[in-house]
């Protein structure tokens, strides 16, 4: 699974984000606020929403 569409919260520094993440099969499993956490955690930034897809 991948978050996609990532909008990321970034208070207007400029920063190279990736607009796609692969998401580990047991973060997935956790549901979507752990693909959340993962999301911040791997990059360090916020974000405000992404769409998940296979």
């Amino acid at each position: 699974m991948k978050a996609t569409n990532i909008v990321w919260d970034t208070d207007g520094e400029t920063v190279d984000l990736p607009t796609e993440i692969d998401i580990p099969e047991e973060v997935e499993q956790e549901g979507e606020d752990a693909v959340s956490d993962y999301i911040s955690d791997l990059t360090g930034f916020c974000h405000k929403g992404f769409a998940l897809s296979d």
